[in-house]
Order: C-alpha cells, then sequence, then structure tokens
C-alpha cells in the first residue's frame, strides 16, 4: 500500500512538471514586428475606414398620413 502511494504521487509529480513545460513551449507569445517610427512629417495610418459605396443615398422617407381602422 505504501509503494502504491509514493508511486502515485511522483506520477502526479511528473505530469505536474510535464504539464508546466509544456504550456510555457506552447504559450509563448509570438514576436511581434520591430514598431517603425515614421519619418518626422510623414504620416502613417494602419488602418483607414472603409468608404461607401454610394455617395447620394436616400436620407429619409416621406410623410404618409394614415388612419386608424377599428
Amino acid at each position: 500500500m505504501f509503494k502504491l502511494i509514493i508511486i502515485l504521487i511522483l506520477v502526479i509529480y511528473l505530469l505536474n512538471k510535464v504539464s508546466v513545460f509544456l504550456f510555457r513551449v506552447m504559450g509563448r507569445p509570438q514576436q511581434a514586428p520591430p514598431f517603425r517610427r515614421p519619418a518626422d512629417g510623414s504620416i502613417h495610418m494602419d488602418n483607414a475606414p472603409k468608404r461607401s459605396a454610394k455617395k447620394g443615398g436616400s436620407k429619409g422617407g416621406e410623410y404618409v398620413d394614415y388612419e386608424e381602422v377599428k
């Protein structure tokens, strides 16, 4: 019985060490590319908003009078 407890403790300990190692290796953050500072006087935009395909478009509708029907 004592041997079984020792073996279980060793197996749990080894699993703990292996899992910590795997999480460190697999969870390593990827390195971001180095930040390049634009030259003075120049403008750099990463994301530009998308422009609408329609230029004119409808700005509203006509007022329609209604009658309540009972």
